[in-house]
């Protein structure tokens, strides 16, 4: 009975220790960078009060990092989730999140929604086969603003883009480079 006792012991312990902890393979993540998939549209750093911040993305669904990805055949995917943060300076030291109803976004392309951050998604476009963003942030009152990507990514000057993949496929999520911000990962700007 003891070596029944023991035999049980050994298999539990053999089945612990061989449990992967890594979420990412039960999870079936991919990880890749790919610079420049999503940008802030041209303007001076000043703005004034009434105009709005254009985020913007238009990719392939075919990328390269070193090799041809065809995305939306690996993922399934027919949507890309990112997020990012517009604050406002109310002291020296100290900064808020600027929040607006979703109905005064200007939803070109995609969809968005606002709370503590906005969640942005890009939508595929079966003609031409892009992921495509484009929404405007209203500016509604002077002060100094800043962005920033880095609220649901690991890197301040990147934006992960996650793809919002069918539950038995891939998930993608790409580390893009986002041109225009500071060391700190912040597009700083005025509104007048």
């Amino acid at each position: 009975m003891k070596k029944i006792h023991y035999i049980l012991l050994i298999a539990f312990a053999f089945l612990v220790s061989n449990c992967d902890s890594n979420d990412d393979g039960f999870y079936n993540n991919v990880y890749v960078d790919i610079p420049n998939l999503v940008s802030i549209e041209s303007h001076s750093s000043t703005y004034t009060v009434g105009e709005k911040l254009y985020i913007d993305a238009d990719f392939s669904r075919y990328l390269s990092d070193g090799a041809l990805l065809d995305i939306y055949k690996t993922t399934g995917a027919t949507q890309f989730a990112f997020s990012y943060v517009i604050e406002k300076q109310i002291s020296a030291t100290e900064w808020e999140v600027v929040t607006v109803n979703d109905s005064q976004l200007d939803i070109v392309k995609g969809y968005a929604q606002n709370g503590s951050y906005v969640y942005g998604i890009c939508e595929y476009n079966t003609t031409d086969e892009t992921y495509e963003y484009r929404v405007g942030f209203p500016l509604l009152s002077p002060g100094t603003y800043r962005l920033s990507f880095g609220y649901n990514s690991d890197y301040p000057d990147k934006v992960e883009l996650r793809s919002l993949s069918p539950a038995t496929r891939l998930i993608l999520n790409i580390n893009s480079l986002v041109t225009g911000l500071n060391d700190d990962g912040y597009y700083n700007f005025t509104v007048n």
